[in-house]
């Protein structure tokens, strides 16, 4: 009989062991929802919730850079009624845990943060966030609209491949 406990008790150990610490994707955008409705409303301790208290926000390669609650709080506690943090567009990978997020933050002027955030999950909570981010207008259509601009790169101005352009 000893010997079939100890069986039971390490099944129940590799149970627990695998019980999958992994969040579905509806808990994902939950926990995205908490930061956009924290940041656009000033509820620093929503925002936070959806964070691991030694979480690391970065913006790569060296703009911003917070490391945990004790940092973010008061980076948070700055925003007021002009700053807005809108989700557009949100993708999850269970098995790894990870997500991105297309988002515009917008700060009460004609232009705003338009960009993608990478996060990677701990424990059910952002352990990682890395933002990559453009100035452009406000409104999400019309950073994304095709007509009526001014392009740096196109296919007009792209530089010759090498194999046309003959050496004398």
């Amino acid at each position: 009989m000893k010997h079939w406990s100890s069986i039971l008790l390490l099944f129940f150990v590799i149970g627990c062991n695998n019980s999958d610490d992994k969040i579905s994707g509806r808990k994902f955008h939950e926990l995205m929802k908490n930061v956009e409705e924290g940041w656009s409303n000033q509820n620093t301790n929503l925002a936070l919730s959806s964070f691991d208290e030694d979480a690391i926000y970065m913006e790569p390669p060296n703009i911003q850079y917070y490391r945990g609650h004790k940092q973010l709080r008061p980076y948070f506690n700055e925003l007021d009624n002009k700053y807005k943090m809108e989700f557009h567009n949100l993708w999850f990978n269970k098995n790894t845990q990870s997500g991105v997020a297309e988002y515009t933050f917008s700060y009460g002027k004609d232009t705003s943060d338009v960009g993608i955030v990478v996060v990677e999950l701990d424990n059910g909570k952002i352990k990682f966030w890395r933002e990559y981010q453009r100035k452009g207008p406000t409104d999400f259509d019309e950073f994304l609209q095709i007509e009526n601009k001014e392009w740096k790169w196109h296919i007009g101005n792209y530089p010759k491949p090498k194999d046309l352009i003959k050496e004398k």
